[in-house]
C-alpha cells in the first residue's frame, strides 16, 4: 500500500476511517483539490466484517475504479435468484454488480484517492481525542508509532463505524433507534458448484436468511442470518455449524461437497439499527457512523457511497457562498430522506421472517412454478405494493422488498 509522506500545515479535512465511505470522500474532495487527511487505525489492505454486496456499480464507475476491480477478475453478476424452501424464483437484474472482498475494494479506493496530491493516507494511525475551541471542532489528536500528534483542520470527518469515536466525543445523539436483530455469520469458500450464470442467491428457510454472493471464480462469499439464540453455540465450532447449517438450504449440500474453506468463519451477534445527528460546528458524521441497519438487504456499502457523494456536494455547495449551516442542513435532510426507506424496509424485511402463512408460502410456490406469472408480476410490484391492504402482505411485502432494491426486470 503507497503512503505519502505527511504534508505540513492544517488541512481542510481529516477523515477518520478509510474503508469504503471515509476513502470515497476523499477522493471526491481530491478531486476538488482540497488538502485532505485520511487515517485508519487498521493497516491495509486488510479485510473488515461486511456484507460485500453492491447492487450496482455506477458508484464504482464513477469514482474512476471500476474497470480496474473488473480487471481483477471479478465475475459479472447478472442474475437473482430467492428461494423459499425447495421453490425459488430467478429473474434478471436489471444491472449487473460485482462482489469484491473487502481488502480489494478498500484498498482500490486509498489507492485511487492518493492519485491527489493534496491526499495523504496514514494507515495504523488511532484517534484519541477531538480539538476544541469553544463549541467548535478544530483538528483531533492521534497516535502513531507510539507517539502522539496534534492535527488542526477545517472540519473532521467521522468515517469510524457503527461504534465511532468521533461521533462519541462530538456527543452526536441516536434516533430511529432499535436494537440489533439478527446475528450473521459468513466465510468465503471456494470450490462451490456455480449456477449457470453469475447469480445472487438469497435463500429464505425456517426463518434463516442464505447468501450466495459470487466473487472470484470459484470464489464465493456464503453467509446466513440467523436466529439470535443460535449464534453463541453455533460460534463454538463455526465451521462444522455453518456447514450444517448451510447444507439444510435447497441444493447446497450437493454443491458443496468439494468445497473449502478459506480462512475462518467470521460472525457478529448484529447490527445495530439507528440514525445519528450528520454534523454539527467543525464535524461531521459519514456510513455507519451517521447510519447502521441490519445487513439482511446489504444496502451498507451503497448506502456509504451515496453519503460520501451528498457530502461533497454539500462542501462544494459552501465553496459556491453557501453558508456552511445551510448546505449543512441539507445534506442532513437528503441523507435522511434517501436512507429512511430503506432502514424502515430493513427492519419491516427481518422482523415479518417468521410471520409468514401457510397460505403466502402456497402462493409463492405456484407463482415459483409459473414464470410467466412471475414476469407480468414483478415489474408492477415497485411503488405499488400497500401491505395493509392486501391479502398476502408479507408476501407481497418481500417481492416488493426484491423487485426495488436487488433489481429484478421482466425477461425479454
Amino acid at each position: 500500500m503507497r503512503v505519502h509522506a505527511v504534508m505540513s500545515g492544517k488541512y481542510d479535512v481529516v477523515i477518520v476511517g478509510a474503508r469504503v465511505a471515509g476513502s470515497s470522500l476523499a477522493i471526491l474532495l481530491g478531486q476538488m483539490g482540497k488538502k485532505v487527511l485520511l487515517l485508519d487505525k487498521a493497516k491495509f489492505p486488510s479485510d473488515t466484517l461486511s456484507t460485500h454486496f453492491m447492487s450496482h456499480t455506477g458508484f464504482l464507475k464513477k469514482l474512476g475504479v471500476l474497470e480496474q476491480l473488473e480487471e481483477s477478475g471479478l465475475r459479472k453478476v447478472t442474475r437473482m435468484r430467492t428461494y423459499i424452501g425447495s421453490s425459488f424464483i430467478e429473474g434478471p437484474r436489471t444491472s449487473y454488480t460485482i462482489i469484491p472482498k473487502r481488502d480489494q475494494l478498500d484498498s482500490v479506493l486509498i489507492e485511487k484517492a492518493l492519485e491527489f496530491p493534496t491526499v495523504t493516507f496514514k494507515p495504523k494511525t488511532s484517534a484519541r481525542a477531538l480539538l476544541w475551541n469553544g463549541n467548535k471542532v478544530t483538528g483531533i489528536r492521534v497516535e502513531e508509532n507510539g507517539g502522539e500528534e496534534e492535527i488542526h483542520a477545517g472540519l473532521v470527518v467521522g468515517a469510524d463505524g457503527k461504534n465511532s469515536n468521533i461521533a462519541h466525543w462530538a456527543g452526536a445523539k441516536m434516533y430511529k433507534q432499535t436494537e440489533p436483530l439478527r446475528p450473521v455469520i459468513y466465510g468465503y469458500f471456494e470450490g462451490v458448484e456455480p449456477l449457470r450464470e453469475p447469480t445472487t442467491e438469497i435463500f429464505l428457510h425456517e426463518g434463516r436468511i442464505g447468501f450466495v454472493f459470487p466473487m472470484e471464480p470459484g470464489r464465493d462469499c456464503l453467509g446466513m442470518e440467523i436466529h439470535p439464540d443460535e449464534f453463541r453455540t453455533m460460534m463454538h465450532q463455526p465451521e462444522l455449524s455453518f456447514k450444517q447449517t448451510f447444507d439444510q438450504l435447497y441444493g447446497m449440500a450437493e454443491r458443496m461437497k468439494e468445497s473449502r474453506l478459506l480462512g475462518k468463519i467470521i460472525g457478529t451477534p448484529g447490527m445495530p439499527n439507528f440514525f445519528r445527528e450528520a454534523y454539527d460546528h467543525g464535524w461531521a458524521l459519514l456510513g455507519d457512523a451517521g447510519h447502521s441497519k441490519d445487513p439482511s438487504t446489504g444496502l451498507g456499502i451503497n448506502d456509504a457511497f451515496l453519503q460520501s457523494f451528498l457530502f461533497a456536494d454539500a462542501l462544494k455547495q459552501i465553496d459556491n457562498g453557501t453558508p456552511w449551516s445551510e448546505a449543512m442542513s441539507e445534506y442532513a435532510r437528503k441523507r435522511d430522506e434517501q436512507l429512511l426507506p430503506g432502514f424502515q424496509m430493513t427492519l419491516d424485511y427481518i422482523q415479518s421472517l417468521k410471520k409468514w402463512t401457510e397460505n403466502e408460502v402456497a402462493l409463492f410456490q405456484s407463482i415459483a412454478a409459473n414464470p410467466m406469472v412471475w414476469n407480468k408480476l414483478v415489474p408492477k410490484l415497485s411503488g405499488h405494493i400497500k401491505k395493509d391492504t392486501e391479502d398476502f402482505p408479507l408476501f407481497y411485502q418481500s417481492l416488493k422488498m426484491e423487485a426495488e432494491h436487488f433489481g429484478y426486470k421482466k425477461e425479454s
